[in-house]
């Protein structure tokens, strides 16, 4: 039985896989919820060994399957990206572990450029993500300065790398919507456990199993939920990332280059923020020519872009969402133990 997750568990950064591994890796991330019977017949082994491989993976925090939403649908009502400048005497890597030990933090990046680290934070609220900000990430031995950058729309998100290199139809990412709460509460059961079985969230929340059903392929359909395999793209294939920052040039519309970016091959996230940037979206690729060869030929070219900051990936710790704690006092943590 695979180990139960927390909300402080990021994602592994594996040894190479498997060429079965990775077969079973891809169908998951192209439908979390595919049954072992199928990935089997089509990787070309046994089902009982897709169940062992899949309960491995999960064990080893290699994958988690989850619900990919709209974090505000998991409770969140604010979200930032924190752009972190680093005493050159303490180690980033240092600083990300300590950042990682904060629950409201899914997400942390060692980086070159203007920032040394990034990182995501989510919380119920704004006064929630200030007060995380000042109690558990201001006094972390080694940051310099932070500086904060709202999140005014999630405008796209998509962590099914393979379609978001090609924009496959099938995978078109995730948008934000209004759901009512039943959606919500079937959304919040799948990203605890995107394989937990109809019949078992029909009876948690008092409906039928066909209403569960049929409420998954609504959503799923409507771009609003994706059930997937979330796996560290640092640690499949995808060694070239960047953060691209950029200001939209005067006359353009903000969302119009949005939209653009979340089309453009490669993207996997497009947040619009306030601050000294519009947006940051994130790229994907194999190699460090396809990265530039997407940056210099696309987006610095576009009219609607006034400037672009790239700032490279070294290093990458990811883990997935979970509904927010209704005393979400918890997601504040205890990162006070800092290495003072």
């Amino acid at each position: 039985m695979a180990k139960k997750l927390t909300i402080t568990d990021y994602l592994r950064l594996a040894a190479p896989l498997s060429d079965v591994d990775r077969q079973i890796v891809s169908m998951l991330q192209a439908d979390g919820r595919q049954s072992f019977a199928q990935i089997a017949r089509d990787v070309g082994i046994a089902e009982k060994t897709v169940g062992q491989r899949v309960r491995h993976l999960l064990d080893e925090g290699v994958i988690q399957i989850t619900a990919l939403t709209d974090p505000r649908v998991l409770g969140y009502g604010a979200a930032a990206l924190l752009g972190l400048t680093t005493d050159p005497k303490v180690p980033a890597s240092r600083i990300a572990e300590a950042l990682k030990k904060i629950p409201a933090i899914d997400y942390v990046i060692i980086a070159t450029g203007r920032f040394a680290l990034y990182a995501e934070i989510l919380c119920s609220g704004m006064s929630k993500l200030q007060e995380t900000i000042e109690a558990n990430i201001g006094p972390i031995v080694g940051i310099n300065s932070i500086e904060v950058f709202p999140y005014l729309n999630l405008h796209y998100q998509n962590a099914h790398f393979a379609s978001a290199r090609s924009k496959s139809e099938a995978h078109e990412g995730i948008r934000p919507r209004e759901l009512d709460q039943t959606d919500k509460n079937i959304v919040r059961a799948l990203s605890r456990d995107g394989r937990a079985s109809f019949q078992q969230i029909a009876d948690d929340l008092n409906i039928s199993e066909t209403q569960v059903r049929t409420r998954v392929k609504q959503l799923t359909e409507s771009r609003i939920l994706e059930v997937i395999a979330l796996i560290n793209p640092m640690g499949f294939e995808y060694r070239s990332m960047a953060l691209v920052a950029l200001r939209a040039a005067p006359g353009h519309r903000v969302a119009e280059l949005a939209d653009a970016l979340a089309c453009l091959p490669n993207t996997t996230y497009v947040a619009i923020c306030a601050g000294r940037f519009d947006i940051f979206t994130e790229i994907i690729c194999r190699s460090e020519h396809e990265l530039l060869e997407i940056i210099d030929n696309e987006v610095r070219s576009w009219p609607s872009v006034a400037c672009a900051e790239v700032s490279i990936y070294i290093d990458l710790h990811y883990k997935r969402l979970t509904p927010i704690r209704d005393d979400d006092a918890q997601l504040l943590g205890t990162a006070r133990s800092t290495e003072r």
